[in-house]
């Protein structure tokens, strides 16, 4: 098994794309710390991961505080953490102007100050102190390690929802900042940029706003969960050792680069 002995934590894990990833890192052999705002939902999780010794707690990663203290969590439960997937997000948030998008064309002007910064404090902040407070560890345990910040095809070719656009770039710009600074800990920093995946976050995306994104790739349809979990498994274990610093984008060719 490819990750024997590593322990992975992965935020989001209570639905979703953090599940699916959380499921595919346990089969290979990785402990799991899965983390989601509701502690019901990481317990779900928990209670369908392969192998034992896993643990789930809840947090809120928009607040410093709360990640600093269950990365504590984490690490005490485990003594160390090799792997982070930095997968808590949304897509949307009340005021952020997404419901004037297709009744009007724009959606900036709709949008409150209330409905940017939260969406900002939950996909930037809560990535940012995720990442802080995890290579706290690693870089005591010196055991090198992997982060994977999950950004998205959004954040490659901005399209529609602006403050999600926005905090998906920077999640890019993160990535490779910190990936120049962390490789001499022997710690590699990476992105995913998914295109349209099939997960309750696009379920609840307006058929007209998706239909033509599936019509406009190339091969003519959604993405599976699966497919992520894949990537995600790829760049944790050391079929990437020599890759830091780059995002890869699994979207059935509606963005090339």
């Amino acid at each position: 098994m490819k990750l024997e002995g590593r322990v992975a934590l992965v935020t989001g894990a209570g639905s979703g794309l953090g599940r699916e990833i959380s499921c595919r890192l346990a089969r290979e052999g990785a402990r799991i710390a899965a983390v989601d705002l509701r502690p019901e939902t990481a317990e779900e999780t928990l209670g369908i991961l392969s192998g034992d010794g896993h643990f789930a707690c809840a947090v809120d990663v928009a607040s410093g505080d709360a990640v600093r203290e269950m990365v504590t969590q984490v690490d005490s439960e485990f003594g160390q953490i090799d792997i982070l997937v930095n997968n808590a997000g949304v897509d949307r948030m009340p005021g952020d102007g997404s419901d004037k998008l297709l009744e009007t064309g724009q959606q900036t002007i709709h949008m409150s100050d209330e409905g940017f910064t939260s969406l900002m404090a939950i996909n930037v902040n809560g990535v940012f102190f995720c990442l802080r407070e995890t290579l706290r560890v690693m870089q005591r345990e010196e055991r090198g390690g992997s982060i994977i910040n999950m950004s998205s095809i959004a954040g490659l070719s901005p399209n529609g929802n602006v403050s999600y656009a926005a905090s998906k770039a920077a999640v890019l710009g993160i990535t490779r900042a910190t990936a120049r600074e962390q490789g001499r800990f022997g710690i590699r920093v990476n992105a995913i940029c998914p295109g349209v995946i099939e997960t309750p976050m696009t379920a609840g995306v307006p058929e007209p706003m998706l239909k033509p994104l599936i019509k406009a790739t190339p091969l003519r349809r959604t993405g599976q969960p699966d497919d992520i979990a894949s990537t995600a498994l790829f760049l944790a274990s050391d079929d990437s050792s020599f890759i830091t610093g780059q995002w890869i984008s699994p979207n059935g060719g509606l963005v090339m680069q």
